[in-house]
């Protein structure tokens, strides 16, 4: 990308009865996979699951590959994650709302996800 640095992101994956996790950040219009940035010393799979669990409170039981996606700052490094737990926002917390999403909906999602979760169909 010509000389940028690209942010590193962990994405997870969480898929329950054939629907998939989604989370929105307050003030934004569009859903995205619960993740988020990789501390230094830290791998993109945890990263993902670290995420997963401070957005959400879920816990990684296991993470699997899926891809990554390049986008014009940040590269996504996507993890199918089975977690166990239940869905529980944290008050003051970053994020204002998630759903569990059929994947055939019409909703707003980040161009990022679709990609993802075409890596997830093709897993």
């Amino acid at each position: 990308m010509s000389g940028k640095h690209l942010r590193k992101r962990g994405d997870a994956v969480v898929i329950r009865h054939g629907k998939v996790l989604l989370v929105k950040d307050k003030g934004a219009h569009r859903w995205s996979l619960p993740g988020g940035g990789v501390h230094k010393g830290e791998r993109s799979s945890q990263a993902a699951a670290r995420e997963l669990y401070e957005e959400t409170g879920l816990r990684a039981k296991k993470t699997t590959w899926l891809g990554s996606f390049k986008s014009a700052v940040t590269n996504h490094r996507a993890y199918l994650i089975e977690a166990e737990g239940h869905v529980h926002l944290k008050k003051g917390d970053e994020l204002k709302s998630y759903m569990w999403w059929d994947m055939r909906s019409p909703i707003g999602v980040f161009g990022h996800v679709k990609v993802i979760l075409g890596y997830y169909q093709k897993h």
